[in-house]
């Protein structure tokens, strides 16, 4: 009489599967929390492209730029909203001499587990971008 022949898997071929799929998680999910981050990182990049004109226009018209709080409660300083970003809070704009101004933006919690709550730094004019996260500046600053 001949032996049944055997359905299913061995334990070596489930164990080979269980092994690639974890080398494959442990690739793919760091670099998937830097893309999703690169896209929360474009937030603050256009926002702070929205500021750069509502400074400008602001300089037209009072001849310095504008350096303080913007707050939610009081009323804008400048001719249209800048609108509220999601995932940083917004530093007051310093005036750090004539004519250039510097504004911080803080990441919000909870922070990413790679880069922590960094904060990104404009400087205008020239126009700098800074962060003060080494894996936020190799990863996430425009080139």
């Amino acid at each position: 009489m001949r032996p049944k022949p055997t359905r299913g898997f061995t334990l070596i071929e489930l164990l080979v599967v269980v092994l690639i799929i974890g080398i494959l998680a442990a690739i793919a999910v760091p670099q998937y929390f830097r893309v999703v981050e690169r896209g929360k990182f474009a937030e603050s990049m256009q926002w702070v492209t929205w500021a750069k004109g509502a400074q400008e226009r602001y300089l037209a018209k009072n001849g310095i730029y504008y350096s303080g709080t913007l707050g939610t409660n009081s009323s804008p300083p400048f001719d249209s909203s800048l609108g509220a970003m999601r995932k940083f809070s917004v530093g007051s704009i310093q005036t750090t001499g004539s004519p250039s101004w510097i504004i911080l933006l803080t990441r919000n919690s909870p922070c990413p587990a790679i880069y922590g709550c960094y904060t990104v730094s404009y400087a205008a004019p020239p126009g700098t971008v800074g962060c003060t996260s080494t894996d936020c500046t190799q990863d996430l600053m425009p080139n």
